[in-house]
């Protein structure tokens, strides 16, 4: 499971001024990855994939370091194909 600490180290943020944003942003995260995937899912099931929390981890930090953007910035390529190789896991095995 993405955590705020986790998120912390990766961007070299010392500070926890933006903690409760970093924790929403991977809740968010969380749920897109998993809306993308099926809204349908069962709990758990994919969040278990290999994938799953690094596809968090990437989304959230993109979201957090383009907050200020007044452009739509796409998706992290590296994230979308985190989320196709996790849709056909799912649905071979569902």
């Amino acid at each position: 499971m993405t955590e705020v600490k986790d998120i912390k180290n990766s961007l070299r943020i010392d500070h926890s001024i933006d903690d409760d944003m970093l924790q929403s942003l991977i809740e968010t995260a969380s749920n897109y990855i998993i809306q993308a995937i099926d809204s349908n899912a069962k709990e758990g099931i994919i969040e278990d994939y290999k994938q799953f929390d690094w596809a968090v981890s990437l989304l959230t930090q993109h979201w957090y370091l383009n907050r200020q953007e007044a452009s739509s910035e796409r998706i992290p390529v590296t994230v979308q194909s985190m989320i196709q190789q996790m849709r056909g896991k799912y649905y071979a095995n569902h």
